[in-house]
């Protein structure tokens, strides 16, 4: 606020306060009087110096209270000197404390190490002495108490003292292993171990026998290698890699028997030719069975006592035996591979051994086994490239021009599922190489095999298409039904495949590396219009799918030109049957006194033969396919180009009714319960076309009445359903309507 703004406030302040009295001198002296002592009062309260104001007697407590902090900052920086300087000296203590600690410490720790170096000395003395006494529970004690300390100092830092122990552990262990080894092996010849077929029926061993090896079988599992230490075992290289050593007692047991194996082999035997991969492989399977029982009942035992519960005897037993056949395939795959005969008996004779380890012996599919060997890159491309060879060569034999039984049907269909010679082998032979194959460990592989028997599978189509393009004259005598039922039984068979669990592996593993939904080749569906019916439930997601497509597509091609055909015989012959003076028929016969109209034997003649022909050659579905096609195709035609392109008098419709009842409905009923349903056309135009006159022109003239009229359709429906007619529109009945004599002379068109 400016000094004029508070003057101005202060003359309005006055003027309200006293207003007409400021006009009056001696009252304006009066006011400036006692405003001078109210100013007064209010500087004597207010200055400092009087102890009789609060003011003042504040003032004066804030001096003292000044004064008292600063005496007390002083003491404190004085308490702040002193106690820093004890810290100091506490600091120098503590330092002093320390540095004795830990020489301490280093004493203790020195003292320790000595200790331990010196524990060991003494247990590698004692255990020096001992295996000069031929102590072995003493040594194994003394070499256990050795591991335990290696187990306790397993995480302490001291990397030159474990590596001291380890190496000393690794020495005594080698040491101990070729003592107790010997041991071991003149307990093995005490039972008579291995058991050959010369000794195998004297086998009888004492038990104090069977319990001194079960005792150094104990030995040698408590001088095995803590896992704590980290040593490698003695694991072959390559492709043998997954062959981990059994346990050291299985490792005894199994020694001589891979010295027999090398000996006999191995080297100039008679018994080592390579194109008699069986005999060692068999040799090894007879081992397997003559000594997996006692390594249940000697050796497992033994090692559940110690709690090793995640060792099985038998399988350690069995997977050192496999080790044998594979290091002997291994050996030999590389210089078969160009003996093909060799080669692809070694493959079989390989897979074979594998099966039966599972399937006999129930080696675990965890454990390495031989398929490793056949599974190696120049390998599997070899094994493939023999597969593609002899199947291919297989399907030329099976297909061969001089094959004339190719085709010819099984005398075991017992299901008359019309399955041919041909079709048989093929499936025999797919099945073969998957059986050879599902047996592979890793996805991948089988996949390889997969691809081939889909190209297989094509492969054979187009053989097919091959034999059906080269036929010629007769097609009811020609392999055209044959191929259809080959054709359609593969089709079945391929439809099964895709719901085991084999393929279904396969299908997963193969959309897991394109990253993407199987996409199947839909049919097209012009193909199927003439056999729905025919339920295969063939589902896009599965491995078959695509050649599945194809091979519909082949077959229904086939069917329908089968059909096609038969229609085209049934055209030529029915051209005077067609062509009869229906208007001009004699009249006054019963229903029951007519014949068929003879220009329509040769017809009906060559539509049954041919009915019968291919329903003796195609399987059942197929001939029902076939036959429905037939059905409907003639229906149309007889009504197009007989119905339609003639007149009719009573006579005529009669006739043309009888033609159809009693001829043409019952023969399709030998292959059908309900034939009228497939010709619809015929049995309605009948229908129409032998109404009495009286109801024929009323029909007519209310269907021409109602023409074109809205909201009526139902009605006129309603009128040809109650006399039969539910396929026929209106427009159509007229049509047909018209075509009798006796309703119009002249043609009337209404389309």
């Amino acid at each position: 606020m400016t000094t004029s703004d508070m003057k101005q406030t202060i003359l309005r302040e006055l003027e309200d306060k006293y207003g007409d009295r400021l006009l009056d001198l001696g009252q304006c002296t009066d006011i400036y009087n006692s405003l001078l002592e109210h100013k007064a009062l209010i500087e004597a309260r207010l200055n400092p110096s009087n102890c009789e104001n609060l003011i003042g007697t504040a003032l004066q407590e804030a001096k003292q209270i000044v004064g008292e902090s600063v005496e007390i900052t002083s003491q404190s920086k004085k308490s702040i000197e002193v106690i820093e300087k004890e810290l100091r000296e506490i600091d120098q203590v503590n330092s002093d404390l320390k540095a004795r600690v830990d020489k301490l410490n280093t004493y203790q720790t020195t003292l320790q190490y000595l200790k331990v170096v010196q524990q060991i000395e003494y247990l590698c003395l004692e255990l020096q002495h001992e295996v000069s006494k031929k102590d072995d529970e003493k040594c194994v004690t003394l070499f256990a108490n050795i591991t335990e300390i290696y187990r306790i100092l397993s995480d302490c830092p001291l990397l030159h003292l474990k590596d001291f122990l380890k190496e000393t552990m690794l020495y005594w262990h080698n040491i101990l292993r070729d003592k107790l080894g010997k041991v071991f092996d003149e307990a093995l010849k005490q039972v008579k171990w291995p058991f050959l077929s010369a000794n195998f029926s004297l086998v009888s061993p004492f038990e104090v026998n069977v319990d001194k090896l079960q005792l150094l079988a104990e030995y040698l599992l408590q001088i095995e290698i803590p896992p704590e230490a980290n040593v490698p075992p003695s694991i072959p290289l390559g492709v043998l890699s997954d062959f981990i050593p059994p346990c050291l007692p299985i490792q005894l047991l199994i020694l001589p028997l891979r010295k027999r194996f090398i000996y006999h082999f191995y080297g100039n035997r008679k018994t080592n030719r390579v194109d008699r991969p069986e005999w060692y492989f068999t040799q090894i399977l007879t081992w397997i069975k003559d000594h997996q029982d006692y390594m249940g009942t000697w050796i497992q035992p033994v090692i559940d006592k110690f709690g090793l519960h995640h060792i099985d005897a038998k399988n350690e037993f069995m997977r050192g035996l496999v080790q044998l056949a594979a290091e002997k395939l291994n050996s030999e795959i590389s210089s078969i591979q160009f003996d093909d005969f060799a080669f692809s008996h070694s493959i079989d004779e390989a897979l074979g051994f594998d099966k039966e380890l599972r399937e006999l012996y129930n080696y675990p599919a965890s454990e390495p086994s031989i398929i490793g060997i056949l599974t190696q890159a120049q390998v599997l491309v070899k094994w493939l490239s023999m597969e593609k060879k002899y199947a291919t060569e297989k399907m030329d034999a099976i297909l061969s021009s001089s094959s004339m039984d190719a085709f010819d049907l099984l005398t075991s269909d017992v299901e008359d599922l019309k399955i041919t010679t041909c079709a048989d082998a093929f499936i025999t032979l797919l099945q073969t190489i998957a059986e050879r194959y599902e047996c592979l460990p890793q996805p991948g592989h089988r996949l390889q095999f997969l691809e081939l028997q889909l190209e297989l599978l094509d492969d054979f189509r187009v053989r097919l298409l091959q034999i059906v393009n080269a036929e010629e004259g007769d097609y009811m005598e020609s392999k055209i039904p044959s191929v259809a039922n080959t054709l359609y039984y593969v089709e079945n068979v391929l439809v099964d495949w895709g719901t085991m669990l084999h393929y279904l592996n396969l299908y997963y593993y193969k959309n897991q590396i394109n990253d993407a939904e199987y996409d199947a080749i839909l049919v097209s569906p012009n193909l199927s219009d003439f056999d729905d019916h025919i339920n295969m439930d063939l589902e896009s997601d599965t491995l078959f799918a695509e050649t599945l497509s194809l091979y519909r597509h082949f077959r229904r091609d086939l069917l329908a030109g089968l059909a096609e055909a038969v229609l085209m015989e049934v055209r030529k012959r029915s051209w005077n049957y067609r062509r009869e003076r229906w208007a001009f028929m004699k009249v006054g016969k019963e229903f029951r006194s007519l014949s068929l109209t003879p220009s329509a034997c040769p017809m009906f003649e060559v539509l049954s033969k041919r009915l019968h022909q291919l329903q003796k050659k195609l399987q059942s579905k197929l001939f029902i396919a076939v036959f429905r096609n037939i059905a409907t195709q003639l229906d149309t035609h007889l009504f197009e180009d007989l119905v339609l392109d003639n007149r009719f008098n009573d006579g005529g419709a009669l006739q043309f009714k009888f033609d159809i009842t009693r001829n043409l409905l019952p023969l399709f009923a030998h292959y059908t319960d309900m034939p009228a349903t497939y010709f619809p056309q015929l049995s309605e135009s009948y229908v129409l076309l032998n109404l009495a006159k009286g109801s024929a022109l009323l029909l007519r003239e209310t269907l021409l009445a109602l023409d074109g009229t809205t909201g009526v359709e139902d009605t006129r429906g309603k009128m040809l359903k109650e006399i039969g007619v539910n396929n026929f529109s209106p427009k159509m009945a007229i049509k047909i309507l018209n075509q009798r004599v006796d309703i119009t002379i002249n043609r009337v068109n209404v389309d």
